[in-house]
């Protein structure tokens, strides 16, 4: 199968992407293939989220699927919690998802670091949260895995938790999964109510630390200025000694 030649553009570094696409369509276009052209030139640049989970799967592509094989256990771990209250293998796959993806995003870190772009704590955060929906998006995970993903994901609570239909005991024991099956909805229900408010928490972090960067930003401005000042302070200060330094030697001297 040839290689598809768009493949590369989100391997570069961010700044080149129009470039390096407009140039390809212009290549494909020159070659007579107008409709190749046309899909190429609509290529979206990605988000710099997007584009550092691009470059972790390119260069960690074992790690990534480390993640993808954490989150099938989890969502395995999940259903049967449902059917039989098992919640320790929950606890026990979420803590490998977690860490997997904790892995990815120190590896993001460095990448964006080395690439010139500031690693703070809210755009990690979202390059997390597309980590974490890759594993309940499967056409987001293709997109990640293949190194091609345009925009970030959100990340989805406990994915299809909600959706599932609990599966009864043998029927000699009819009462006690009527029992189970009701204590386990109601363990679902906060498990549920437990991501959306992790979730709410996380959008609230996000905009706290966007508002630190900005007043950060602020605060160095006004420092920048603020030395400034005293520059131009001192070199007063240094001239209006010369000239005192000058009258006084004229002074020494008797007019």
């Amino acid at each position: 199968m040839a290689k598809d030649p768009t493949s590369d553009l989100y391997a570069l570094p961010l700044d080149e992407f129009t470039g390096a696409r407009n140039a390809l369509a212009k290549e494909l276009a020159a070659g007579g293939d107008k409709d190749a052209a046309a899909e190429v030139r609509a290529l979206k640049k990605p988000g710099v989220p997007a584009w550092a989970v691009n470059q972790v799967a390119r260069a960690y592509p074992e790690a990534v699927e480390s993640l993808f094989e954490a989150g099938a256990l989890l969502r395995d771990a999940q259903k049967k919690l449902i059917r039989s209250g098992d919640a320790a293998a929950v606890k026990e796959a979420t803590a490998a998802e977690r860490k997997a993806v904790r892995d990815l995003v120190d590896r993001a870190r460095k990448i964006l670091s080395d690439a010139g772009h500031t690693p703070n704590e809210a755009l990690l955060e979202r390059v997390a949260d597309t980590f974490y929906a890759t594993t309940v998006d499967d056409e987001g995970r293709e997109a990640v895995r293949n190194g091609t993903l345009t925009k970030e994901l959100k990340r989805a609570g406990f994915g299809d938790v909600g959706a599932l239909s609990v599966v009864p005991a043998a029927r000699a024991e009819e009462d006690k999964p009527r029992q189970t099956s009701a204590r386990l909805q109601k363990e679902s229900a906060k498990l549920q109510t437990a991501a959306e408010e992790a979730e709410g928490r996380a959008t609230e972090a996000e905009a706290r630390a966007t508002q630190l960067a900005k007043e950060a930003d602020d605060a160095r401005a006004r420092a920048d200025a603020a030395k400034e000042k005293v520059r131009f302070a001192r070199r007063e200060a240094t001239e209006a000694r010369r000239v005192a330094d000058k009258a006084a030697r004229r002074a020494e001297r008797g007019g």
